[in-house]
């Protein structure tokens, strides 16, 4: 994560009023959700992590570049912190190996595939089903049978609406589940970005990815479908 010409004050900030919007939403809905929050970020977002769990949502991690000892020392602080444990990560693809996860005492890794543009003329390479390996639950990206894509934050950013709502149907039809995930990135205009992100990632941010957020929420409500939390739907 490259960051602007910023303060770490108001990066914090800035990231605390777009949780702070996402939980209203969530509310509004009567939606759990699991909250993967940047490592890197963590001891700075105490205040926004407390309304998250206070709130009922799952703390999880996300690591962006954190080696084992910082993910350690950082978890052991916000597991004192909520008197709860942290059961989740996510990160790129093999970033640090699952028996190393494990030693950590997480539960599940929650794996995010290659994310560049070219992605999206290409299928997934992973497994799309969660499976054991190390005594670790692996949760890969979700895959749509209807048009091959998976439902990452940025297929959610650019994918038509009623295209998107035709893949979660169809998913749904051919598993029990699928994992949708969005980016709290994906909520700044794009002349706010407190961070470097690519060209192609600033498009439909901002505004026009909360008004996504919630015709999708209203779809799924609409057609009844459940949504848990990562830990309620794994264990």
């Amino acid at each position: 994560m490259k960051t602007k010409n910023i303060s770490e004050s108001e990066l914090i900030t800035s990231i605390e009023e777009k949780v702070n919007s996402t939980l209203l939403l969530l509310e509004l809905h009567e939606f759990q959700a699991t909250f993967f929050i940047d490592i890197i970020l963590a001891e700075g977002l105490k205040k926004s992590i407390k309304s998250i769990s206070f709130a009922g949502h799952e703390i999880a991690f996300y690591n962006s570049n954190s080696d084992l000892k910082i993910i350690e020392k950082v978890k052991q602080n916000l597991e004192d912190f909520l008197q709860k444990p942290i059961r989740g990560l996510r990160q790129k693809y093999h970033q640090i190996s699952y028996s190393e996860i494990k030693k950590l005492d997480f539960n599940y890794i929650s794996n995010i595939e290659e994310s560049r543009i070219n992605f999206l003329w290409r299928k997934l390479t992973a497994k799309t089903e969660i499976h054991i390996e190390n005594d670790l639950t692996i949760v890969p990206e979700s895959q749509s049978p209807y048009s091959q894509l998976p439902f990452n934050d940025y297929v959610l950013q650019v994918t038509p609406m009623k295209y998107y709502e035709n893949m979660l149907l169809e998913s749904l039809k051919n598993n029990e589940y699928v994992m949708i995930y969005a980016n709290i990135w994906q909520l700044y205009e794009s002349e706010d970005l407190p961070i470097e992100i690519p060209f192609y990632k600033k498009i439909n941010i901002g505004r026009k990815f909360e008004d996504r957020l919630e015709k999708l929420f209203q779809f799924i409500n609409e057609n009844e479908i459940a949504v848990s939390r990562m830990k309620d739907y794994l264990f």
